[in-house]
Order: C-alpha cells, then sequence, then structure tokens
C-alpha cells in the first residue's frame, strides 16, 4: 500500500503590479521500477482579497539531462525577472552530480529569495505567510541512472524576525518505494486515495490514476488546479511524458 505524506500547501502572492506564475499541485509515487511525477498546469495568484485564476497555464515537470524536476510555489514573474527554473538548469548543466547541483541549488535558491523579498510590499509578505505559514518554494527533484533512484523534496520558506525576513530550507523525508506524496493544494486528492484504500501497486494505468487525482482536485472546486495535467514516468535511464498538457517542451 502506498502511504500518504503530509499535505503541503503552496500558493503565490502579487507583489506590487506583477504577476507571480506558481505551481499548485505535484504528486510524487515511487513503484520498484518507475518514478512518476503529475502536476496540473493551472496559474494563480494570491491577493488580500483570495486566490485569482491566471489566464494563461504553464508546464510543471521539466527535464535538464538526467533531472527530471516539477516546481510549485512563487516559481516565476510572468516577465522573467526571477524565475527557479532557470536557476535549475544551470545548476544541472555546472555540476553533473545530482546531489551537487541539488546544493547548488539550495544556494542560489536561497539567495535570490532573499531578493525577491526587498520587491515585495510588507502586507504583501504577511498575506503569504498568514496563508500558508510562509511556503515560499516546493521543489521535487528526480534522475533513476544505472539502478540508482535519487530523489530531493525541497522546501522553502519565509518568517518574520523583528522588522526582517528570514529564508528557511528543509528537506522532505527520504521518498522511498511505496510513496505516494502530495504538493500543493491537494486536501480532496489525498483525502480520496485514503479514504478508498487506493493501490498502485499492479502498476497498471498509474499514469491514468494519477491525472485522475488531479482532474478529482479541480472537479472538488480547488480553485488553484486546473486541467490539462501533466504526468511523465522516469525509468532507469530514460523517462516517458505518459499523458501531455500540450504546456511542455519535449
Amino acid at each position: 500500500m502506498f502511504c500518504i505524506s503530509q499535505l503541503l500547501l503552496v500558493s503565490t502572492v502579487r507583489a506590487q503590479s506583477k504577476t507571480l506564475l506558481n505551481g499548485t499541485i505535484i504528486i510524487t509515487l515511487v513503484s520498484n521500477d518507475t518514478i512518476w511525477l503529475g502536476a496540473d498546469s493551472r496559474t494563480s495568484s494570491l491577493t488580500e482579497k483570495g486566490y485569482t485564476v491566471n489566464k494563461n497555464g504553464m508546464c510543471k515537470i521539466y527535464s535538464t539531462n538526467d533531472v527530471i524536476y516539477a516546481m510549485a510555489g512563487h516559481v516565476r514573474y510572468v516577465d522573467n525577472s526571477f524565475d527557479f527554473i532557470k536557476i535549475m538548469q544551470r545548476c544541472v548543466n555546472e555540476q553533473k552530480d545530482f546531489n551537487k547541483a541539488m546544493t547548488l541549488f539550495e544556494q542560489r535558491a536561497k539567495k535570490e529569495i532573499k531578493s525577491i523579498l526587498t520587491k515585495f510590499s510588507r502586507k504583501s509578505i504577511n498575506t503569504l505567510i498568514k496563508t500558508n505559514n510562509g511556503s515560499f518554494l516546493n521543489v521535487i527533484a528526480v534522475t533513476f541512472m544505472n539502478g540508482e533512484k535519487q530523489i530531493k523534496e525541497m522546501k522553502f520558506a519565509i518568517e518574520a524576525v523583528d522588522n526582517s525576513w528570514n529564508v528557511n530550507y528543509k528537506e522532505a523525508a527520504e521518498i522511498g518505494v511505496g510513496s505516494l506524496r502530495f504538493v500543493g493544494h491537494a486536501a480532496n486528492a489525498s483525502k480520496y486515495v485514503r479514504n478508498n484504500n487506493l493501490y498502485f501497486g499492479n502498476g497498471r494505468n498509474v499514469g491514468n490514476k494519477i491525472n485522475d487525482l488531479i482532474k478529482y482536485e479541480y472537479e472538488q472546486g480547488t480553485v488553484t488546479v486546473g486541467m490539462p495535467a501533466d504526468v511523465i514516468s522516469i525509468y532507469d535511464g530514460g523517462y516517458k511524458r505518459v499523458i501531455t498538457s500540450g504546456l511542455c517542451e519535449q
């Protein structure tokens, strides 16, 4: 049986007159010979009045060399004044070792977040902290080469300290074989799996099942989750996009 991890709430904030594009739900599932990643394609903004759905969706699962990664939270500005996707691409290209690349990303992401916070109003930052306990960016990165699975879940959050802001970093517990993990707005989907004792162990139609969970979250009225979704299967030495939103570069 696949276990359910804790739910991480991730959203976005409108900073000054710019709009952040964000990921909202990511599902990771690990079996003996495959790692599955699924994500929706909706983007949204958070103001003091609540969430606003952006007109354009975006791809949320990317690949650089042998590393596949998905991001949720404050991923980039629409004008690309900052872009954590590009930061990850550069880190993977500069460091061929997976762990070294992830360490480099951690360092650069912290620095970038500190810089970004200087562009936010205090009111916007307080809204983010109040709504999502300060959660700013979550990243799932995966590589599967020569029989070795390596998975890293990185969480960046901000907290108010006196008259300034700290950037906190945590790595989630190891995602082992038999793990089903939700990142983002996935309360309904995770509850559905738990209440129905769903099994994925036979490996049949896993891509469709993940897609259905994302669709279920959307149909339950979660405003920050929208279709179509992307689902990718990662196997030893390669990967395949089994369900595509049409927004991701191949």
